[in-house]
């Protein structure tokens, strides 16, 4: 079967650092959140918000559009390691268009899965790396495991390596690694089995998700 990094490097895609960090080192911005600003947050860096704003506007445009892949990675083209897989359908459970894609200008709270509010990636990611300046309660366990192996400190928080998205349109017809047409929930399926067979100590995703 063919390589991950071969696969995505034929997909029309949209890559950006995830966090937004010092210039010169991995220091991750925070700010706050909240009514009373009270919880501390990571800052996802303003090309990544652009590539998803204008990537979802154009695909909401397009009725052969299911929604896109996202993979976060460290390295880029051959050096390119798989950290976390996914999707983000454009149809939701009970609307037209899901909620974690509509008001991604003016509500950064969900924001295509990666969304800064809790059950969200930044937000739970924040949880772990910050624990109660954050919000109460403990951190799940997935992303304490996140926050250990993408972080060198929490706080403050240095990456351990550059971190990048990479966002991949999914449109009807298209082709997964196996070379078959699928929807997005199954090429979702196929690279994260092709990533965690060739990367299993690096992939974050559990049982398969």
């Amino acid at each position: 079967m063919i390589r991950l990094q071969d696969w995505l490097a034929l997909q029309e895609q949209h890559t950006a650092p995830l966090l937004d960090t010092e210039s010169d080192e991995l220091k991750v911005h925070t700010h706050q959140r909240g009514r009373s600003l009270d919880r501390r947050t990571l800052t996802r860096h303003p090309t990544f918000d652009r590539a998803m704003i204008e990537m979802v506007a154009a695909g909401l445009d397009e009725d052969d559009w299911q929604g896109f892949l996202y993979v976060m990675h460290t390295g880029q083209g051959d050096a390119l390691i798989p950290r976390y897989i996914g999707k983000a359908e454009k149809k939701g459970v009970k609307h037209p268009v899901s909620a974690n894609l509509v008001r991604l200008h003016s509500d950064p709270s969900k924001f295509g899965r990666w969304g800064y509010n809790k059950a969200y990636h930044v937000g739970e990611l924040s949880h772990a790396v910050f624990g109660e300046a954050f919000t109460s309660g403990k951190a799940s366990a997935n992303y304490l495991r996140w926050a250990a192996a993408l972080f060198v400190t929490l706080d403050p928080p240095v990456l351990r390596a550059p971190l990048w998205m990479t966002l991949i349109p999914w449109r009807d017809g298209h082709r997964g690694p196996s070379g078959l047409i699928g929807s997005l929930a199954a090429v979702e399926y196929e690279v994260i089995a092709l990533a965690a067979a060739a990367h299993p100590a690096e992939l974050l995703n559990v049982q398969g998700r």
